[in-house]
């Protein structure tokens, strides 16, 4: 039986760019399948291959210009506080995620190529290529295996001995290839990353390969072995000839160093070489059928566990591509929601397995050595919208990576909050990389305040582990893996807050993540307090006086942080009506800014709703009105969620939309800031910032489940909170909500909803209710 129309993506032309090649990826390694007929790329990546290796930038005295910093904030003095903090506040930049590189297959085919097709079958986690030349159909397969931690390629034809290729395998870094019989590979090193500065807008690395090995970088090892049945090989240069082949199956192994955040990849690096052999020689001895066999039998069990049907439209049978210049042009046609839906789930599960890495900003796909914002972890929305729907859709596995960043970026953050604030707990800052920084970056840039000088990245990080003891419902997680890292943060909040000329308990200075407003003619970031920063405190005092009530741990702290949580200052409405942003009603340098910080209330958190806060919510409706409905990619992505937080599904329906409309893949360096229509979606369903985020899928998948199901305050299962009218009829199945529990919707606006909820016990119960 072959996948379902919204479980495949499929074109009748190869890709003609990165954007348009197809992804596939086992959490680790990943590919970007191009599908050539004549020229078949895989662009290969591993999830541990980063630049550098364990640092820490600390400013001298700067707990001291903190308060400094305050005190002028206090005092209104914003811009002087801004330029203390960006000269003795900030630090140094992130590492970089670097590329691994590509395999070629350039196949001898003369003449015309006839009846081409390439998809991705996301049901099974399997790329195909088939196609006609001189006669002889070929057809290839490609897949990521989590079992046996290896990419592989078949290659078959209907008429023996047609198969002939050169095969080659190439590196952008610092490596060694060798070429023998059977396989090619490399031995390379990762550059340690030294930073030159002129301005935030313009800055430039300077890639070093040191002689000296506490400065060098990762190393890293990456075989592709060929196995053929007939024909024969030859080197021919860099690579392999394959010549007269009847069937040809080539697999890709990849190992690092790697051996952990907090050590050195060489003087404490792990071994590479061996276990990279190993897993190509265990997979090539492996007969294909198996091979295939026991990855489809993994992916399958995790992608089958949950499914949305909106129906058919005009469109449904149609190539991908056709699809979405269809929609763009006004062809309705639901099931490409359900088609998008299918893909971020695919992308989680070939994204992020327990024991990789966690997803950066482009997931675990990056064709460069010097990727846009160093594809790092950016924390201040990006990493975390990534696993937003990561326990919804039923996939609470793929979350372990994101719980083991949240431990160590807490570990790492201990130092950081005793370095720049002389405090105990923890903190991180924007961003982090796989050496877990926590310190702010910004190098005594002007204007980097906007995004430096913000010590709740980590806070933020926590709702993911906190959500998801919600959803499990079990008191074990929260005492041994939750509640030791909301300690830290209650600690570090408690110590940092202060109060205003009312009494209110502020953090204070602050700023609203990477957006500025206009004082005396400039673009400023630093304020007394802002509407961002006191959510994420009252956040992390909400979850630590509730954990510490369950568990019976900390009394002494809770009855000190009580009384500010009780007294803390909270947002209220501007000038507008909107909701106000920072301590002042300052106007803003950029209405439509892609960030949406202060209503973190609405979402992700949950202290705003239209229910209990109504004249807020309101508020964060003519904010969201006065942002506007388009913006980069993963900003549409996080307004989908608001608008179906606000109960209005026709208003996150137009922003999913806007999301589908198509981006330039083939000038991927157009970026929104430049001028250019907002972001989108290329060709092969990412998310287009511009570039390509992976964000975006996330955060429009995030808000499809948040339009199909919530959980009110005491826990009953509220099915289709904001349904779209066009939705009219259809399905979802293995959505999961709080408490443990797992559900079923089938709708029809012309009869009723069938609400079916299984219990982590066991039981089921079935609710018809009238629309």
């Amino acid at each position: 039986m072959g996948p379902d129309h919204n479980d495949r993506l499929w074109y009748r032309q190869e890709a003609g760019c990165w954007n348009e090649a197809l992804p596939i990826g086992n959490g680790r390694l990943g590919a970007m399948v191009y599908g050539g007929a004549r020229l078949e790329r895989l662009s290969l990546n591993e999830d541990s291959l980063w630049s550098g290796n364990p640092s820490f930038y600390g400013q001298e005295d700067a707990p001291k210009y903190w308060a400094e910093a305050r005190e002028l904030a206090a005092r209104g003095e914003y811009i002087k506080a801004q330029e203390l903090l960006e000269e003795h506040c900030t630090g140094l930049w992130s590492q970089m995620y670097l590329a691994l590189g590509e395999a070629d297959i350039a196949f001898a085919h003369a003449g015309e190529i006839s009846g081409y097709t390439r998809a991705l079958d996301m049901s099974r986690g399997v790329h195909t290529v088939s196609y006609t030349a001189e006669g002889v159909r070929f057809t290839r397969e490609a897949f990521a295996s989590f079992p046996d931690q290896v990419i592989v390629c078949r290659v078959t034809a209907d008429k023996p001995g047609s198969i002939s290729a050169d095969i080659s395998l190439r590196s952008a870094l610092d490596a060694v290839c060798r070429v023998r019989q059977d396989y090619i590979d490399f031995d390379g090193s990762c550059p340690g990353v030294k930073w030159i500065y002129r301005d935030f807008q313009r800055s430039d690395a300077k890639m070093e390969y040191s002689a000296s090995p506490e400065s060098q970088g990762m190393r890293f090892c990456c075989r592709l072995a060929v196995k053929r049945a007939g024909g024969k090989t030859e080197s021919a240069g860099a690579g392999l000839r394959i010549i007269n082949a009847d069937e040809l199956t080539l697999v890709i192994a990849a190992r690092t160093s790697y051996n952990g955040w907090d050590k050195h990849p060489v003087l404490q690096g792990k071994p590479y070489i061996a276990p990279c052999i190993e897993d190509a020689e265990k997979a090539l001895n492996t007969d294909y059928p198996e091979l295939l066999r026991r990855h489809e039998a993994d992916f399958a069990a995790l992608y089958g566990r949950c499914s949305l049907d909106l129906g058919e439209g005009p469109l449904t049978h149609k190539p991908t591509d056709e699809r979405l210049y269809g929609h763009e042009n006004g062809i309705k046609d639901n099931s490409l929601y359900a088609l998008y839906f299918n893909f971020g789930r695919y992308l989680m599960i070939s994204g992020s397995r327990p024991g990789t890495q966690p997803m950066n900003l482009q997931g675990i796909w990056n064709s460069s050595v010097r990727p846009p914002w160093n594809c790092n972890y950016t924390i201040n929305i990006n990493t975390e919208m990534n696993y937003w729907p990561t326990l919804a859709v039923n996939l609470a596995e793929c979350l372990e990576p994101m719980e083991r960043l949240v431990s160590e970026v807490c570990e790492s953050g201990k130092r950081t909050a005793k370095v720049y604030y002389g405090l105990n707990g923890s903190c991180a800052h924007h961003n982090t990389d796989a050496w877990r920084l926590t310190t702010p970056v910004g190098a005594k840039c002007h204007g980097s305040a906007s995004f430096a000088n913000w010590p709740m990245g980590e806070a933020w990080l926590m709702r993911a582990v906190w959500e998801k003891y919600e959803y499990l419902d079990d008191i074990d997680y929260l005492r041994d893996e939750v509640y030791p890292i909301v300690l830290e943060n209650a600690r570090f909040f408690n110590g940092l807050a202060t109060q205003d000329e009312e009494g209110k308990w502020i953090l204070s200075p602050a700023t609203s993540p990477e957006n500025v407003f206009r004082l005396e003619g400039q673009a400023i970031a630093v304020a007394k307090w802002s509407t961002m920063t006191q959510e994420l405190a009252y956040d992390i005092f909400d979850m630590f006086l509730k954990s510490s009530k369950l568990l019976g741990a900390d009394a002494e702290l809770a009855d000190e942080i009580r009384p500010k949580f009780e007294n803390l200052r909270l947002p209220d409405t501007g000038k507008y009506g909107e909701l106000k942003e920072w301590n002042e009603n300052f106007e803003e340098w950029d209405v439509h800014h892609r960030h949406m910080s202060h209503m973190y209330g609405l979402h992700p958190g949950h202290r705003i709703s239209p229910e209990r806060t109504p004249e807020l919510a309101n508020a964060c409706r003519v904010s969201l009105e006065r942002r506007g409905d388009e913006s980069t990619g993963w900003a549409m992505g996080w307004r989908i969620n608001m608008w179906a937080r606000l109960k209005d599904g026709d208003h996150a329906l137009k922003l999913l939309d806007n999301q589908l409309y198509t981006a330039d893949g083939r000038n991927p360096d157009v970026s929104y800031a430049s001028g250019s229509r907002s972001g989108g979606t290329y060709l092969n369903l990412f998310d287009a910032h511009p570039p390509f985020q992976i964000d975006g899928n996330f955060g429009a998948l995030s808000g499809i489940c948040e339009m199909l199901v919530t959980t009110d305050d005491d826990g009953s299962v509220m099915p289709l909170p904001a349904l779209p009218e066009s939705w009219r009829k259809g399905s979802v199945h293995g959505l999961r909500v709080k408490g443990g529990r797992t559900v079923d919707i089938e709708w029809d606006r012309d009869n009723d909803i069938v609400l079916t909820v299984y219990g982590k016990d066991g039981s089921m119960s079935i609710t018809h209710m009238a629309f």
